[in-house]
């Protein structure tokens, strides 16, 4: 499948791992895309790449966390190119600790990124897409929303409660022309596990693997795997929608 040329798209968490690749397939694929993120740096080499390869793209520098961020992400892609046609909410943040040892700070930070963020973010686009009764918002989710994953309880919720707005936004704007749609992601090789305790780590993992969670000799997908299955959902045509997508190591 592919993505018609002139399409607008925000991409979110898009310094790195899935949401940078992400950028990349869809500019490849002909959409002009805003990328936002909290490393400016990294943010402004993926875009530097992207425009290399003849491809479209900004950066806006956004904390999910700070609501005028993420609303100025959103106004930045319709106040440069006119439209908006496609967010991708990507960006998220988890803590490996056990509940008993849980930390409040790591806790609002995973809710207000991870969910709030992602509320803002869908707002903000609405306000453009419904007026058109166009478009297409697609929610990163985890295989941890559905599984007992522990050590990553508060993660879990949060990816827990964006499966389920997202289906409750998809009952509100479906008959009004804009798709909602899920990708559940498992165990792709990106930095989301780079603060994690390294003392701790081991442990987890051992859980997980004798609660069969995660199989020790399935390989990671990448996060070129989970881009081109997101521009698959996106590129369907409008009568229909891939609601809520899997994927993870044909092992796992």
């Amino acid at each position: 499948m592919e993505l018609r040329d002139g399409l607008v798209g925000v991409v979110t968490g898009a310094s790195s791992g899935i949401g940078a690749a992400l950028a990349r397939e869809l500019a490849a694929g002909g959409m002009r895309v805003v990328l936002g993120a909290r490393r400016r740096a990294r943010l402004e080499d993926v875009v530097t790449s992207i425009r290399e390869s003849g491809g479209v793209a900004d950066c806006v520098e956004t904390d999910m966390r700070v609501e005028a961020q993420v609303e100025r992400l959103i106004a930045t892609a319709i106040d440069r190119h006119g439209r908006l046609d496609a967010l991708v909410n990507n960006a998220a943040v988890g803590y490996l600790r056990p509940v008993a040892d849980g930390r409040s700070e790591e806790w609002r930070s995973t809710f207000e990124t991870n969910v709030l963020g992602t509320l803002v973010a869908c707002r903000a686009a609405l306000r453009h897409m419904l007026p058109r009764a166009r478009g297409d918002i697609v929610n990163v989710t985890s295989a941890s929303a559905h599984e007992a994953w522990p050590y990553l309880a508060a993660y879990a919720a949060s990816k827990a409660a964006i499966y389920t707005l997202s289906r409750a936004l998809r009952a509100e704007v479906a008959g009004l022309g804009v798709r909602v749609m899920t990708i559940e992601v498992h165990n792709a090789a990106t930095e989301f596990g780079a603060n994690f305790d390294p003392a701790l780590l081991p442990v987890a993992t051992r859980r997980w693997v004798e609660l069969g969670l995660l199989n020790p000799t399935a390989g990671l997908i990448m996060p070129e795997d989970v881009a081109r299955a997101i521009v698959f959902q996106l590129s369907q045509p409008e009568r229909a929608s891939v609601h809520d997508l899997e994927i993870r190591a044909r092992e796992n």
